[in-house]
């Protein structure tokens, strides 16, 4: 017997779950969040027409149950029970027999329930706090104020500032054992500043590359033999929304560039302000081995 699998894509990490499935309908809520709106709604529309089909159904198999309906026709049925269901009731058609209203009690006490499961779900999904933080599309790995740092750019597309951020960078390593297995392994990289007052312009992350680093000696050649992800995990409180916010982003080895820092995007205006490019928050450049070079980790 084929055992129920599901495989996620998220943060450029696949992840396949054998005993578990996708679609749980014994955990409706998270079914309901987890899903796209484009699946949300096609599911909303085919309850919509499945309950109106059941009980169209059952309209049509008694006739005389509606008065004004077309002996034989569905669709009087089907249509009936659209306006019975939205408790519309343009008065052409209405229950006329005894099983008539019973069906129609029904379906009017059921579409409560539906208005209000879905009404809810509509709430829910609105009602999720968005993040809405842009990381770089790429991790540098350059020099750092005498010495290599791997480094990571975030910033917030909205207006208002996100207060008392906290950042974290996870390195995904992957060990090749002598019988042929593999084995992963996280580790926590230092930071230079692992916490930010205010994220309102950009903020780059940095781990000095020292001895007591994972990345230590790390070279092209030994980035394609680990195979590592870097995961970057974001999380503060948007003052905009009243709400904490959450978000992360993953690195493959082939979105981790040696030799490269990030090209400045903060620009001192001449009425004080300060002005920051998100257009150009994944632009870098390379340094040749041994340059200095100015940087600044705002």
């Amino acid at each position: 017997m084929r055992r129920p699998s599901a495989r996620i894509d998220q943060q450029g990490l696949s992840t396949i779950k054998l005993g578990t499935s996708r679609f749980a309908l014994d955990d409706p809520y998270y079914l309901v969040l987890s899903m796209s709106w484009q699946a949300f709604l096609v599911s909303v529309l085919a309850l919509y027409i499945a309950a109106n089909l059941i009980f169209a159904t059952l309209y049509w198999a008694s006739p005389g149950a509606v008065f004004n309906a077309r002996p034989g026709s569905f669709g009087d049925a089907f249509f009936f029970s659209v306006e019975t269901l939205a408790t519309v009731g343009y008065g052409e058609m209405h229950p006329q027999s005894l099983y008539g209203h019973g069906v129609a009690t029904a379906e009017i006490f059921v579409g409560v329930f539906l208005t209000a499961l879905v009404t809810g779900a509509f709430f829910a999904r609105f009602a999720r706090p968005k993040p809405r933080l842009i990381f770089s599309d790429v991790a540098v790995i350059g020099p750092y104020d005498g010495m290599t740092a791997l480094m990571v750019r975030v910033a917030s597309r909205r207006l208002h500032a996100i207060n008392e951020v906290r950042g974290r960078i996870s390195y995904l390593r992957t060990f090749h054992l002598p019988d042929g297995g593999t084995f992963r392994r996280f580790y926590d990289l230092k930071l230079v500043r692992s916490e930010n007052p205010v994220l309102s312009l950009s903020w780059t992350l940095i781990h000095p590359i020292d001895e007591d680093s994972p990345l230590h000696d790390m070279d092209e050649a030994r980035l394609r033999n680990e195979a590592p992800r870097l995961l970057v995990s974001i999380n503060g409180f948007d003052e905009a929304i009243s709400s904490q916010v959450n978000d992360r982003h993953s690195y493959r080895p082939d979105e981790i560039r040696m030799g490269h820092i990030f090209v400045h995007i903060l620009e001192d205006m001449p009425d004080g302000a300060v002005q920051v490019d998100l257009t150009r928050i994944h632009e870098t450049v390379a340094v040749p081995e041994g340059q200095a070079v100015g940087f600044s980790d705002s």
